[in-house]
C-alpha cells in the first residue's frame, strides 16, 4: 500500500498543535485539540497556496496578477 501523505508531516502537524495548546494555555486561552487542529489547518491551507504562488512567479510562468505569461 503506497501512501499519498508524509507521515513526517503529519507528526509535525500534530507536534505543532500540541505546542500551541500548551502556549494557548500559558496565556490562560482555552482551546480544544479540535479548534486549534482547525485553526493550523486553515493556516496550513492558506500558507500552502501563498508559497505556491510566490513559487511560480519567481519561476516566471504567472504575472503578479496570477495570470499565465
Amino acid at each position: 500500500m503506497q501512501n499519498n501523505f508524509s507521515q513526517t508531516q503529519i507528526a509535525n502537524f500534530s507536534t505543532m498543535a500540541a505546542l500551541l495548546l500548551m502556549i494557548l494555555a500559558r496565556f490562560g486561552v482555552a482551546a480544544s485539540m479540535e479548534q486549534v487542529t482547525f485553526i493550523l489547518g486553515a493556516v496550513w491551507a492558506v500558507g500552502s497556496t501563498i508559497y505556491n504562488f510566490i513559487q511560480r512567479y519567481q519561476r516566471g510562468d504567472i504575472t503578479l496578477g496570477g495570470f499565465k505569461k
